[in-house]
């Protein structure tokens, strides 16, 4: 069981602090070429989705599988993990929310 008194991470720390291996293209089994179209697989970092998407012209949509296919062509690997790759928006967006509940202009953000 976790220690209860230590205080959670915020938002910004998540996003600026990952974790130490990251990002890294891992060689996977075989049957990750049917469910990822490939064996390499780039497992990214909070700050790589949130560079790419603050590139992201205002007023333009771009999809997580965009997201996932630009990162997985920068790092010359043949996908990028969905899983992560969600964990990390929300970290983002989240992050976002939170320096505009601390006062931060929309523009700074």
């Amino acid at each position: 069981m976790g220690d209860r008194s230590r205080s959670r991470k915020s938002w910004r720390e998540k996003l600026e602090n990952p974790p130490k291996d990251l990002p890294k293209v891992v060689d996977g089994p075989p049957k990750w070429e049917k469910s990822f179209g490939g064996r390499r697989v780039l497992v990214p970092t909070p700050l790589l989705v949130d560079e790419l998407i603050r590139k992201v012209p205002k007023g333009k949509l771009v999809t997580v599988e965009q997201v996932r296919e630009r990162l997985a062509k920068d790092f010359k690997a043949d996908s990028t993990c969905p899983l992560t790759t969600g964990i990390f928006i929300r970290i983002v967006g989240e992050t976002a929310e939170e320096d505009l509940q601390m006062g931060k202009k929309m523009k700074g953000i």
